[in-house]
């Protein structure tokens, strides 16, 4: 008696299937299938309960679930900080007045007229375009890189 291979086992667990089929010829032939398998392969249904009973069978393990971490308190005052930084118009704002506040003639006639129309643009609670969006960006950035 051998233990059988797995692709012979693999065979013989769909022929077996078949024999929990309620027409009685059904099964007759996936019990002469089920001999003429083994046998072509050199077992027999001795074998077979060999395989069945001795053979160790595959152990399933269930991990433990790990635990859901505790919600954190809410913090009613932390979400103020946490959005004022996300709200563009006070970016704007915080820009506009960082640029009206220089004295060292930086900003061109054109350039300090503009960042005064912005100012009172935000201060009404108008909206403002991308391209006046771009042009504060621009400024901001030029007046960060030289007096940082």
């Amino acid at each position: 008696m051998t233990a059988l291979p797995d692709a012979l086992a693999a065979k013989v667990g769909k022929i077996v299937g078949q024999l929990a089929n309620d027409n009685p010829h059904v099964v007759t032939t996936a019990v002469a299938m089920l001999r003429r398998t083994l046998s072509s392969n050199g077992c027999d249904l001795n074998d077979l309960a060999v395989h069945i009973t001795e053979k160790p069978r595959e152990v399933v393990v269930y991990r433990e679930r790990q635990a859901k971490p505790e919600p954190r308190p809410f913090d009613y005052g932390s979400w103020r900080q946490t959005w004022s930084g996300c709200d563009p118009r006070r970016q704007h704002k915080a820009r506009v007045d960082v640029l009206q506040a220089d004295r060292s003639g930086f900003l061109t006639d054109w350039e300090f007229a503009f960042v005064r129309s912005l100012g009172r643009q935000l201060a009404e609670g108008r909206r403002v375009s991308p391209k006046q969006v771009t042009i504060l960006n621009d400024l901001h950035a030029r007046y960060v890189e030289r007096y940082g």
